[in-house]
């Protein structure tokens, strides 16, 4: 079993040194066993102590999801780093602002990422950058094992969308991991040959359980990247081919996979659990799935970033009737606390909605770099308790069995096809391109689709204004393209409310009217 506050790549090495020859990692291109694994992670270890690497440091890695960027996680770990994912994807000045802000860091790259790490490199200050580590270097390094770092704290910095117009990085422990990771392949029987997939981006929090729940518990870790990962059928293809015995995915890939009806009756045999997280699913769809896999057990999970991959899950007993509401966020994971505060900060009463707030072994130590937003978002609750809170800005209530239920944000925080985004950051964004007077920016339902519709309004400045094309085009270098809005709307004026702000509820039924009309 894993013990909270133990070391992620150990947990991972004890079952090299237990079963080296099992298979460990599983991409397109090659198969790892346990054994290589740890000599590959090793040589990448050793590279970075004798490049002078010290502990506590940051590493930016620019490395596409495979069986190397695994290899390359446990390296930074088992030499005492703080891993930083990146995606190669995401526009350079979103890159820039990562790097930034983990500065000073060395920067990762595998080889097919060569030119985006050029660009960057030029992008950002030069004293951000305290050396750049490119994959292959290692090769000649020992593959045995490094020596033992100190205990440490910081495994990882996941970034996610910021309201003040840049990225957030959330600072997660080894011991934030460990714990859930323990709770979860207990809970749910994972165990030496089961199949589990990894599809979330390695840049994602929920992919920690992928990787690190497999390993740890010497399962197999079959990852779904490239040409697997680009339709619903392939998605199809990749679950059978692999014979997965778990799937933890997003609801627009469960959606999207129903809409073109390529799940089979009775198809997967071997698959055992579905997981689903970071948006809600609706029920037709869930029905869909449940029909077509009888044998499978579906568990809907909640957790944001800040409390680490899942700090609540709800296991269906049944497929849900015509009269059924929302699947529920369920129960606490244990070790993990909820609360329904109201504006007060004081108990919503039993069944009141109000604001989700969460404690407990998840709890991150915050933001990296900015304690006034950590300050702001993990608060002290009751006042003089010592006991830290992260107000999560979602709303929910407990039902009178102790079960939680989402009744969305407070804020102007949204989910789109997995992804956190904060409105603001896409606001801040457009207020910076040239030939505008005023925006703003709201978000829909998205229409046979699961998540929000991104929705940008718009002042243009007098002359021949930006068409939306040339504004979708200048936001594209600023911001990933799940971010760019997707519905225009050019004003003369924004509509303003009654206390002279802009009004966002006048604009979202506009949006929708358009939609509709």
């Amino acid at each position: 079993m894993t013990e909270v506050g133990q070391r992620l790549e150990r947990l991972v090495s004890a079952r090299a040194q237990h079963r080296p020859g099992d298979c460990a990692v599983v991409d397109e291109a090659e198969r790892l066993s346990f054994g290589d694994l740890e000599h590959r992670s090793n040589r990448v270890a050793n590279a970075l102590v004798a490049g002078g690497l010290r502990p506590g440091d940051r590493v930016c890695l620019l490395v596409p999801k495979s069986a190397t960027a695994i290899a390359a996680v446990l390296g930074v770990l088992k030499a005492g780093g703080v891993c930083v994912p990146l995606d190669a994807a995401s526009p350079m000045l979103r890159l820039a602002s990562v790097v930034q802000q983990c500065a000073p860091c060395r920067l990762m790259v595998a080889p097919e990422c060569a030119a985006v790490a050029e660009r960057l490199v030029e992008e950002v200050d030069p004293h951000a950058l305290s050396g750049v580590f490119r994959l292959g270097e290692e090769q000649s390094a020992p593959d045995t094992a490094p020596a033992p770092v100190p205990a440490g704290d910081c495994a990882y910095i996941l970034f996610t969308s910021g309201s003040a117009g840049r990225p957030k990085g959330v600072a997660v422990t080894h011991g934030n991991v460990a714990h859930f990771v323990a709770w979860a392949n207990r809970h749910f029987g994972l165990r030496p040959g089961d199949r589990i997939s990894c599809q979330l981006p390695l840049h994602f929090d929920g992919s920690l359980w992928d990787v690190f729940g497999a390993l740890s518990a010497g399962a197999e870790l079959h990852l779904v990247s490239g040409r697997r990962n680009l339709f619903p059928s392939t998605v199809a293809e990749f679950i059978r081919e692999s014979r997965l015995t778990q799937w933890l995915t997003v609801p627009s890939v469960m959606t999207s996979m129903a809409g073109l009806d390529v799940v089979a009756h009775g198809d997967f045999p071997e698959l055992r659990r579905v997981f689903w997280g970071g948006d809600v699913l609706s029920l037709p769809v869930l029905r869909y799935w449940m029909a077509r896999l009888p044998h499978v057990r579906f568990t809907n999970m909640y957790g944001p970033t800040e409390t680490t991959i899942v700090s609540s899950c709800h296991t269906l007993s049944a497929i849900p009737d015509g009269d059924a509401a929302a699947v529920p966020i369920g129960r606490p994971v244990p070790g993990k606390y909820f609360r329904v505060l109201d504006g007060d900060m004081r108990p919503a009463q039993p069944g009141t909605v109000g604001d989700l707030h969460i404690s407990g072994a998840g709890l991150t130590p915050g933001y990296w770099g900015d304690p006034a937003l950590t300050a702001k978002a993990f608060v002290e609750w009751p006042a003089g308790s010592g006991t830290r809170w992260y107000r999560t800005g979602d709303l929910a209530r407990e039902d009178s069995q102790g079960v939680f239920h989402f009744h969305g944000r407070a804020d102007r925080q949204i989910k789109s096809s997995g992804h956190r985004i904060e409105l603001d950051e896409v606001a801040a964004a457009l207020r910076d391109l040239p030939g505008l007077k005023d925006i703003a920016v709201v978000s829909i339902p998205a229409p046979g689709a699961e998540g929000n519709r991104i929705c940008a309004a718009y002042v243009p400045l007098p002359g021949p204004g930006p068409s939306p094309a040339r504004l979708r085009t200048a936001l594209a270098a600023k911001l990933p393209q799940y971010m760019l809005p997707s519905q225009w709307r050019a004003y003369e004026s924004l509509p303003l409310n009654a206390n002279g702000k802009i009004d966002h509820l006048a604009l979202r039924q506009a949006f929708l009217d358009e939609r509709i009309g």
